[in-house]
């Protein structure tokens, strides 16, 4: 059994007693249905009789007991009704909140295995899928309950009564398994789409001035028909059970009432309408089955995820880096660069050695250094919130906590005066509290660039990770920064690793790991050149 197959069924195990609840309510309530609109048909029927039959007869006829119980039953049917589900989505609830952290860290040893879009359709769409299925578990008691009562009902009509509906309703159900499950759920298309979106969502500006929404669009356009098909699909045989259940039932109903037209009209009122809730009982259990395919395909495509173990990661070896046949020790003294030309690999190896890609995607990686990182990634993302939240992801909440505020706040303007930002960030109206918009976009390139690097000096970590630390920068800036890196590491003891282009930056180096342009042929040199 995988590891996620394994974990969910601990998860439902643990809620078995509220799933039961769940069931017996359900079907407590379809009984309780059932059963009061049968009474109630009888009772109207019965009524109306009797006031046409005249005064003496409807003085006789007790109203009393017939009104009490339905009463009685609508209440029930009510509190029953609640419970179901209480416990149901309690049940569903309560699983999902464990599940998602569990697949969410599953998702973080190896989160650039998936494009965003994806990940956001798994841990979204798929995962409430599988709440769909745990809510619907309820749906087969339901469906016995409201069956077996309309059944034992029935027999007040006649047992012909009983074996026509129970023959209708066993007709109806063979049709439902015969209908042909579509052939996608849409939930990859889904995939699709998300992430382009995601993809483009970046480069707005650039397709706005170089007009190139038409040829954007005509992607997406492609994208949303095919998930618009595949929906449409789904809700055609989605709808078929509906479809079937009206058919059926009309042709259960017509035959009984052929087959009783000299019956007592209560008594015939009451086996209708008790057939009629019937079916209708019968309904959520064939959106169940229907749906069968959507939810376990969710169920696969989580498991996917859900078994991605953080052992495809390269072995953690002491401070030792062994790649393409060279070892390099890391610790408090390295000043490693690593350099290569543009596309040969650089950023996917950092990426592999603080654990963000598995070590079958770096060919000559073959152990890692067991260390703690502190990453300024190329692309410099930033929290769509404010300045302080995007620097404090960088400390632990046990690392907050031991910390005065006085002290705290101290930190996160050292780490920005590092960062040659402190004094942009003091201007700011609301300073660490100033909002940044989603993804920075109040913020400039270069000030992104030096928001990351201040979050990364904040961590405290054996091994600084620096991606193209001054990019974008101006020199003066540039070797600013350069000398605020250098103090920083002499005053931490922390060790870095280098990825840089430009020589400001590399001079902090003393060695160096070239990638050539296979990413096969790292060589070790012990001076850095130029």
């Amino acid at each position: 059994m995988s590891a996620f197959k394994a974990y969910f069924a601990d998860l439902k195990r643990r809620q078995r007693t509220s799933l039961i609840v769940a069931s017996v309510c359900a079907a407590g309530v379809s009984i309780a249905a059932t059963t009061l609109l049968g009474l109630s048909g009888w009772f109207l029927a019965g009524a109306a009789i009797a006031g046409a039959a005249g005064g003496a007869v409807m003085m006789a006829f007790n109203y009393l007991l017939p009104s009490a119980a339905i009463r009685g039953l609508a209440i029930a049917r009510t509190v029953m009704r609640y419970f179901e589900r209480l416990s149901g989505h309690t049940a569903a609830l309560r699983t999902l909140a464990e599940l998602r952290p569990w697949l969410f860290e599953r998702v973080s040893h190896t989160p650039l295995r998936l494009s965003r879009g994806e990940a956001s359709a798994r841990l979204v769409q798929d995962v409430g899928q599988l709440e769909n299925a745990l809510v619907a578990q309820s749906h087969w008691a339901s469906a016995l309950g409201g069956l077996i009562a309309a059944l034992i009902l029935t027999l007040l009509l006649s047992p012909g009564a009983t074996l026509i509906a129970a023959a209708g309703i066993g007709a109806l159900i063979g049709l439902s398994r015969r209908v042909a499950p579509t052939s996608t759920t849409g939930l990859p298309e889904l995939g699709a789409l998300k992430n382009s979106v995601h993809e483009t969502l970046p480069f707005l500006p650039d397709i706005a001035a170089y007009r190139l929404s038409e040829r954007f669009m005509a992607r997406l356009s492609e994208q949303e028909a095919a998930l618009r098909t595949a929906r449409e699909a789904q809700a055609h045989t989605e709808s078929l059970p509906v479809l079937l259940n009206l058919s059926v039932l009309a042709a259960t109903l017509s035959l009984i009432v052929l087959t009783h037209t000299h019956a007592a009209m209560p008594m015939l009122a009451l086996g209708l309408l008790v057939t009629t809730v019937a079916f209708e009982a019968t309904g959520p259990l064939l959106k169940a089955m229907a749906q069968k395919r959507l939810f376990a395909e969710a169920e696969a495509r989580v498991a996917e995820l859900g078994d991605a173990e953080a052992a495809q990661l390269a072995p953690r070896t002491g401070s030792v880096l062994r790649f393409g046949g060279h070892e390099y020790d890391l610790g408090p003294q390295t000043r490693l660069l690593i350099h290569g030309a543009s596309g040969s690999g650089k950023t996917r190896l950092i990426e592999a050695l603080i654990g963000l890609r598995p070590m079958d995607e770096v060919p000559g990686l073959t152990a890692l250094p067991d260390l703690r990182f502190s990453l300024s990634p190329q692309d410099a993302p930033v929290l769509n919130g404010t300045i302080g939240d995007t620097l404090l992801m960088a400390l632990s909440p046990e690392e907050i906590a031991a910390e005065t505020p006085e002290t705290l706040t101290a930190r996160v303007w050292a780490a920005l005066e590092a960062a040659q930002l402190k004094a942009r960030v003091a201007a700011m109206p609301k300073g660490l509290h100033q909002w940044i918009g989603d993804g920075g976009v109040t913020l400039s390139g270069g000030e992104r660039k030096r928001l990351s690097l201040a979050r990364a000096l904040l961590r405290q970590a054996d091994v600084l990770v620096l991606d193209e630390p001054t990019e974008g920068l101006d020199a003066a800036t540039e070797a600013a920064v350069t000398e605020a890196i250098e103090a920083h590491l002499k005053r931490t003891g922390q060790g870095l690793i280098l990825v840089s282009h430009r020589p400001g930056p590399r001079r902090l180096c003393d060695q160096d790991l070239r990638l050539a342009p296979s990413f096969l042929l790292p060589r070790h040199v012990g001076e850095v050149q130029g």
